[in-house]
């Protein structure tokens, strides 16, 4: 049965009390179990050209179980050798290793085309970073720019609309249609936030921490639903703008900060649908969390010490 947070819509969270318990959730998980993310790849580079490519490559494939992913990267980052910019600039072709990949709906001939827009791209602009900075003509959030990168990658695969497998549209898509896109945001947070497990290779210009919006799986929006940062049913577009609006009343330089820590919960499984499956106790937003109290409202102390029922 699905908790009465989920079937009726969402009182407004209370911003000080969540303010403080995401404070406490981050200082739990700060610079904790990059093994659990695909962030983890782009840390073993020292060349910012190479974090670049390989954050993109890495963010684009991040779907599916953790196991997978770093199975698949494993294997891809393998075959592009330690100099990974420099072999997809060089141009199109086969490269050996990756015959017969696959990683879910994206196979073999689905990667391929995908990497050479990105060589291309090195070879045209000479960095994602300026494919993406000719696209952005500012604006709350980075949808717009996303879009105009995504389409000039689309057209670079050489693969002509009617013809793109779903692997190739999946891994290209359209932000401005409505979806949560999280893997194309996730790439941006890795890119635009600094300290920490981000990277921050894009400073300057009209790069900021307050245009980003967080990446909406569905593991964070059913926490944010949790949380009543968003009353949207489903993980898309609206609902990443709902939760960063209320994050941004936390912190509005930089309100996906806490998304590191809470993407921890669901990929960890220290946060599941399952009540009994949770590590609620335990858990820094209980006190906050809608989930943990049987009519959708958060729980009230009822210890003297603080304490919240197991």
């Amino acid at each position: 049965m699905l908790p009465v947070l989920m079937r009726r819509r969402l009182r407004p969270p209370d911003v000080p009390a969540l303010a403080a318990r995401l404070g406490d959730l981050e200082e739990r998980w700060r610079g904790r179990r990059l093994d659990s993310d695909p962030l983890l790849f782009p840390h073993r580079y020292a060349r910012p050209e190479d974090r670049e490519i390989v954050a993109f490559l890495a963010s684009s494939l991040a779907f599916g179980r953790v196991a997978s992913i770093n199975a698949s990267l494993e294997r891809l980052f393998a075959a592009l050798g330690p100099d990974p910019a420099a072999i997809l600039r060089r141009g199109r072709g086969e490269i050996p290793g990756l015959g017969g990949f696959v990683h879910r709906w994206v196979d073999a001939g689905s990667l391929l085309p995908f990497l050479g827009a990105v060589g291309e791209t090195l070879g045209e602009e000479g960095s994602l970073r300026a494919l993406f900075e000719s696209g952005d003509e500012g604006g709350t959030d980075y949808v717009p720019a996303l879009d105009r990168f995504f389409l000039v990658l689309r057209e670079r695969t050489g693969v002509v609309p009617g013809a793109r497998a779903r692997g190739v549209r999946f891994l290209l898509p359209s932000p401005a249609e409505g979806g949560a896109c999280k893997r194309a945001h996730l790439f941006l947070r890795w890119m635009v936030r600094s300290g920490d497990v981000d990277l921050g290779l894009w400073q300057g210009g009209l790069f900021s921490p307050a245009r980003l919006l967080v990446p909406m799986d569905t593991h964070v929006h059913r926490i944010s639903r949790y949380l009543g940062l968003t009353a949207r049913p489903t993980a898309d577009l609206r609902a990443a703008r709902e939760a960063t609006a209320w994050l941004s009343r936390i912190d509005p330089l930089d309100p996906v900060r806490f998304d590191w820590s809470l993407s921890r919960l669901g990929i960890l499984a220290e946060c599941v649908r399952d009540p009994h499956r949770s590590r609620c106790g335990e858990c820094a937003v209980r006190p906050v969390c809608r989930a943990a109290s049987p009519d959708g409202r958060p729980p009230v102390r009822s210890h003297p010490t603080g304490a919240f029922p197991a």
